[in-house]
């Protein structure tokens, strides 16, 4: 592998430092961590690798010699391959098809020669034991092959330095592991791997070298085996991390939701939900724990009515929710809802910070006035949840979209939990968010919850359904396959659920 080397790369936005002078050097056949907070500067500075932005000042340098990345193309030519957390592949086409995307095999007449293509997945697949059916369509794969189909793509266009994005978002234990042992095949390959990840316990078990952005800034370079969480932990947020707040007794034998027979079949005639059933009670975080794809968002927006079309019965503090009934007045009875895709639905990013955090219940709020907004207490009220919360940004008249996504995250968990909901559905609600701010919403969802309040908990993080949860309940396509106890399960066994591999006594 080439040399690889940043030195004192710094990328300003505006007033914003992105990355402030950083350094650092990649040795081949290394797996390194790169974790910080969110707006700490990691994306963008993996993105001048990548050639996504051009540096401001400093140099990348390859084998000692300075190169200057217009493109993802340039950094490709140069042996750089990036999995993205998002894949970038096309689902009606094959595994094969995606590949070659971006360096077609063609036969002599000009056409695609699918059959090479597909003896090239087999070979590489064999090589780094990435195994895929070359013909299969995306579509049709688990999310675990789809990842391996990204991961041969970067490695069929050369790279010998792969940077993963949060890779370990969407997949069970069992395929984690498959997936740690296939970094650990490419390392011992000669290839070297940045992995960008918010789990300590997966840094450390994984990574020869741990890199800590604060602030933009370099703050840690650490080999893995000479450290511990405790002290990442602490180099990323500045500070030390307190104890984790515990669930207090209360009574759950009242029923704030419920769910009678659910089903739902997507305009594509895709049965999505299948006679799902559950009570949640007051004072009970009930955990809903699935691979991505398996039901749960289309359970979310059923609660929420954002989907009327389904069959079945809800009701919410024992009143019956007929599918007509709207979203406002949802929230008038005590819903609330963190929507597990931040910019999608959880805001309007176009708006400003203001406007986001008021949009949901300002007729509940005691700035609403009868014809007119009080905006003077709005935003007093918006600054107060905003501090807070961390939010950080110096201007609430500011869009929202000036926010990094770990902010915007915590922006709309504030606003959620600032209208105290009998019922809160928390989907996602530290996805993308770094371990302080974390540690916050943790511990803001336990108060929630000790308050006599109901928490429905969607998380693919298997350690926050664990230490959030009162019960969990496991969903393999569309349907509920086992309630467990998280202090009596591993999250091995609850892993085994979620891949559909069924134990009588746990349905």
């Amino acid at each position: 592998m080439k040399q690889i080397e940043l030195r004192q790369l710094t990328k300003v936005f505006g007033s914003l430092v992105a990355n402030d002078h950083v350094d650092f050097k990649i040795e081949s056949g290394k797996i390194y961590g790169l974790i910080g907070e969110n707006g700490a500067g990691k994306t963008t500075l993996m993105r001048m690798l990548y050639g996504m932005y051009e540096p401001d000042d400093g140099e990348i340098l390859i084998d000692g010699q300075p190169v200057h990345f217009k493109s993802p193309r340039d950094a490709i030519h140069q042996g750089i391959g990036m999995v993205h957390q998002h894949f970038a592949l096309v689902p009606t086409l094959s595994v094969a098809q995606n590949m070659i995307l971006g360096k077609p095999i063609k036969k002599k007449s000009g056409l695609l020669d699918l059959r090479r293509a597909e003896k090239v997945v087999e070979d590489l697949g064999r090589e780094y034991k990435l195994e895929v059916p070359p013909r299969a369509l995306i579509k049709d794969i688990p999310v675990s092959l789809q990842q391996r189909v990204e991961i041969l793509k970067a490695l069929y266009l050369g790279a010998d330095l792969l940077i993963m994005d949060e890779p370990t978002a969407v997949l069970t234990p069992q395929e984690i592991v498959k997936l740690f042992e296939t970094l650990v095949e490419l390392r011992n390959a000669g290839k070297s791997i940045i992995l960008i990840t918010h789990k300590l316990n997966e840094i450390m078990q994984i990574t020869d070298e741990i890199l800590v952005l604060r602030l933009g800034k370099m703050t840690g370079h650490v080999k893995t085996s000479e450290t511990n969480e405790q002290a990442i932990a602490e180099m990323m947020v500045g500070r030390q991390l307190s104890e984790p707040r515990e669930k207090a007794k209360t009574d759950q034998t009242q029923v704030a939701m419920a769910a009678q027979g659910l089903s739902y079949v997507d305009k594509w005639g895709v049965k999505m939900l299948d006679n799902v059933s559950f009570e949640l009670h007051k004072g009970e975080i009930l955990g809903i724990a699935g691979v991505q794809g398996n039901g749960q968002s289309e359970l979310i927006d059923i609660l929420t009515g954002m989907t009327t079309d389904y069959q079945g019965q809800i009701t919410i503090e024992g009143h019956p929710v007929p599918p007509s009934t709207s979203t406002r007045v949802r929230r008038e009875d005590g819903l609330g809802c963190i929507p597990e895709d931040r910019q999608l639905t959880g805001a309007a990013v176009g708006a400003t910070i203001l406007a986001n955090f008021i949009m949901t219940g300002y007729r509940l709020r005691d700035f609403a006035g009868a014809v007119f907004i009080n905006y003077k207490k709005a935003r007093e009220r918006t600054w107060q949840y905003v501090r807070q919360f961390t939010v950080k940004t110096d201007n609430i008249m500011n869009d929202a979209l000036s926010l990094s996504g770990g902010n915007l995250q915590k922006l709309i968990v504030a606003r959620e939990l600032s209208l105290s909901p009998s019922v809160l559905i928390a989907a996602q609600p530290s996805r993308g968010v770094d371990i302080g701010a974390t540690e916050y919403i943790h511990d803001t969802l336990i108060t929630h919850r000790n308050q006599g309040n109901a928490v429905l908990l969607v998380s693919n993080e298997l350690s926050e359904i664990m230490s959030l949860s009162d019960r969990v309940l496991v969903i393999y396509k569309g349907r509920f396959v086992g309630e467990v106890d998280p202090l009596r399960t591993s999250e091995e066994e609850i892993g085994l659920l979620m891949a559909g591999v069924v134990k009588e006594e746990t349905v």
